[in-house]
Parts: C-alpha cells; structure tokens; sequence
C-alpha cells in the first residue's frame, strides 16, 4: 500500500509560525524542507479560496484544506484532529489515530 501525504501552504505557514515560537529560523527552514522531502503542496487557487468561502465551513482554513485536496483529485482522506469542522467534506475525514489502526487492520 502506497501512502502519499499532502499539505497546502496554509500548513507550512502555520507549522513555520508554530515551531519559530521554540527555534530560529534557520533550524525551521530546514525542518520544513525536510517535511517537503516526503509530502506535497497542494495548489490553492481563485477558485479553492471561492469555494472555501462560499461552502459553509465554518472555519476558513477547514474549507481552504478541504477545497485544494478536492481540486487534486487524488486525495481519499483527509485527517485532521477536528473532525467536527469537516462535517461539511465529501471526502473522507479521519483523525491520524484511526487512519492508522485502519492500514494495520486491513493489512
């Protein structure tokens, strides 16, 4: 089973804002071109902040996360510690615990 990871760059701006309150800049650039080694960014366009604005979600950044992974096309599942906030999805949504019991049981 091929797992593949996706972030958007609303993400690598958060987690750069997150680990800069603990590290300097330079060690966190380099983390974040680490993270880039094993995932990809997701394009976020016109058209995904539209949709995100107009979808209903009640978090922005939710509905920007949710609108890039639909535009790729490729994406099964999203997971997220906040399941609530993706009530709106239609693509799968789990928490990173549950995806992970799901790959041990079905293999």
């Amino acid at each position: 089973m091929e797992v593949k990871g996706y972030v958007t760059p609303v993400i690598l701006s958060n987690v750069y804002y997150l680990l800069r309150q603990t590290a300097r800049h330079v060690k966190v650039i380099e983390n974040l071109k680490q993270l880039l080694m094993i995932t990809d960014v997701l394009l976020m366009d016109k058209e995904v902040v539209s949709n995100a604005l107009n979808s209903g979600f009640k978090d922005l950044e939710d509905g920007l996360q949710n609108f890039a992974a639909m535009k790729n096309g490729e994406i099964d599942v999203i997971l997220t510690r906040n399941l609530k906030d993706f009530n709106k999805s239609k693509i799968g949504v789990l928490t990173p615990e549950s995806y992970i019991k799901s790959i041990i049981v079905n293999h």
